[in-house]
Order: C-alpha cells, then sequence, then structure tokens
C-alpha cells in the first residue's frame, strides 16, 4: 500500500504489520492486535485510518466480557422505533452528546449501561412513553404506543399498568393517562 512518511517525506509501498499489543481498559488488561505501519527511512510508526482499530477491538472485548451493549446494538435498536437521538436522549434525560458517543464506540459507564438495557425492553420503553408525554410528539407518541401493543408482552404489561392506574387514579380517563388531549 502506498502510504507517506509525515517524518521524512519517503513516500513508497509500505507492508502493513500487525503486532499483540495490551490495552488497558478500566484496570483491565486486554490483548489485541495492532496494525500499523514502520517507514524503513527514519523508523516512524503511523497508522493508516482505513485500518483496524486496536483501541475499538479492546472495548468491544471488554463490552463482551462485561455484557454491555454494544454501539451497534443501541443505534440499530432506536433506528428501529423510528427514535432520533434527541427523542431517545430526552426519554432517558442524558444529553444528546452523551448518547450520540456512545453510538460511535465510546464506552459507556455501568449506569448508562442498565438505563440502557432498561428502556431496550418494550414495556419499559412504552412505560417511559406512557410516563414522559412531553418529551415526544403527539404523532411520534402515538405511533410508538401502536407499534409496541402489538407486542403480547407489552399488552399484558400495559393492562396491568392501566389496572393499577384505574384502582389508583380512577377520576383520570386513558386519554388523559396517555397525555393525550
Amino acid at each position: 500500500m502506498l502510504e507517506y512518511c509525515l517524518n521524512c517525506d519517503y513516500e513508497k509501498t509500505l507492508e502493513l504489520k500487525k503486532e499483540p499489543v495490551i490495552i488497558t481498559v478500566r484496570s483491565e488488561a486486554i490483548e489485541t492486535i495492532e496494525e500499523f505501519y514502520k517507514c524503513p527511512v527514519c523508523g516512524e510508526k503511523f497508522t493508516s485510518s482505513l485500518g483496524h482499530d486496536a483501541l475499538e477491538d479492546a472495548y468491544r472485548q471488554y463490552r463482551r466480557r462485561h455484557n454491555l451493549v454494544l454501539p451497534e446494538e443501541i443505534r440499530h435498536w432506536r433506528e428501529h422505533y423510528g427514535l432520533t437521538l434527541t427523542e431517545l436522549s430526552h426519554l432517558l434525560e442524558w444529553d444528546e452528546a452523551t448518547l450520540n458517543r456512545l453510538e460511535q464506540g465510546a464506552l459507556q459507564e455501568t449506569s448508562e449501561d442498565k438505563w440502557l438495557k432498561f428502556i431496550m425492553v418494550p414495556q419499559n420503553l412504552l412505560y417511559l412513553i406512557i410516563s414522559k408525554p412531553e418529551t415526544l410528539s403527539t404523532k411520534k407518541r402515538k405511533q410508538l404506543i401502536s407499534q409496541l401493543s402489538t407486542n403480547r408482552i407489552v399488552v399484558e404489561a400495559l393492562q396491568r399498568f392501566y389496572s393499577i392506574l384505574r384502582e389508583n387514579f380512577s377520576d383520570f380517563g386513558e386519554r388523559q393517562m396517555l397525555g393525550i388531549k
């Protein structure tokens, strides 16, 4: 591959090298492979943006070891429900930049991971949508409630939820409980 050494201006075909490397992630040593080019003239070592990202691989291994949600799982789940970054961050009461960083590969804290796993359960998402009607437009809220209501487990949870609401808040109608005018 043709690469350019910024240190000595060498520009010829360089060989991709691979070496094992240990990266420490939250005090845990994780072995992965580092891919790089080494200039034969000055010895400068550099990576290519097209190559393997050792840090990303270490984070991925760490997430698997600790059963953390993967970035692509967050993004796919959010897109499955048609939620924007802004909408999901409002439901979670997070800064939008935080959610974006997690979707792009930043390593989440355990508390963030617990919230993600909580909201990824359909009945919990439904609960948050119902309990925070101001976070979504009426159209989006109705669409998600309809989508989530096709899931049998969610329907049963929703029926239990409404039963509890009726017992405790009999003055409210179902439309008021959903935040629909």
